[in-house]
């Protein structure tokens, strides 16, 4: 049997190429792009200084202005700040209860929220330009709609970029478009 060499193909350059590649990239080491100053207090990336007290500083004032927007835009908390809330709360998948919401550990969750929520944008004093106000019944308006919906963007970014900034690796692209 004769051993047949592989011509040179597009698929056999490609690969060859790439297997070369990978050869040379094993033998080689790069200069470090991020040094450090002698007192550890700025960090170097291809020679732009970050103070690392003034990212500390920066990401307290993002916080603050995602709870801020949270509160007063999403919430309606006019006097207040964002609610407390338990942090150990798991949700129980077994419970196909109408109306149960785990956060609130209770039955007809969703129907006190609602309330809770007419409430705060009566005390935040802009319920006559959220709500249209039909014979019958309330609707709430086109304009509050998209109003709301683009706050509700603007939280999710700065949430998107704390989370970046405090966790650690972003996600894949995937999990970030969720948050998108």
């Amino acid at each position: 049997m004769r051993l047949m060499l592989i011509k040179d193909t597009p698929f056999g350059r490609i690969h060859r190429t790439l297997n070369y590649g990978i050869a040379v990239s094993r033998d080689t080491t790069t200069r470090s792009r991020i040094r450090w100053s002698a007192d550890t207090k700025t960090m170097y990336f291809d020679g732009r200084a970050l103070v690392l007290k003034d990212l500390v500083a920066f990401i307290h004032e993002l916080l603050n202005v995602a709870e801020a927007t949270m509160a007063k835009h999403l919430l309606f908390q006019v006097d207040e700040d964002v609610p407390e809330f338990d942090l150990e709360v798991t949700d129980n998948p077994s419970n196909h209860d109408a109306g149960y919401y785990f956060g609130l550990r209770e039955p007809d969750a969703w129907n006190k929220a609602r309330v809770r929520m007419v409430q705060r944008i009566r005390k935040a004093k802009v319920e006559s330009e959220w709500f249209e106000h039909m014979v019958d019944a309330m609707e709430i308006s086109e304009a509050a709609k998209d109003e709301y919906a683009n706050w509700d963007e603007q939280f999710r970014e700065l949430l998107a970029l704390l989370m970046m900034f405090t966790c650690g690796l972003s996600e894949r692209g995937t999990e970030m478009t969720s948050l998108r």
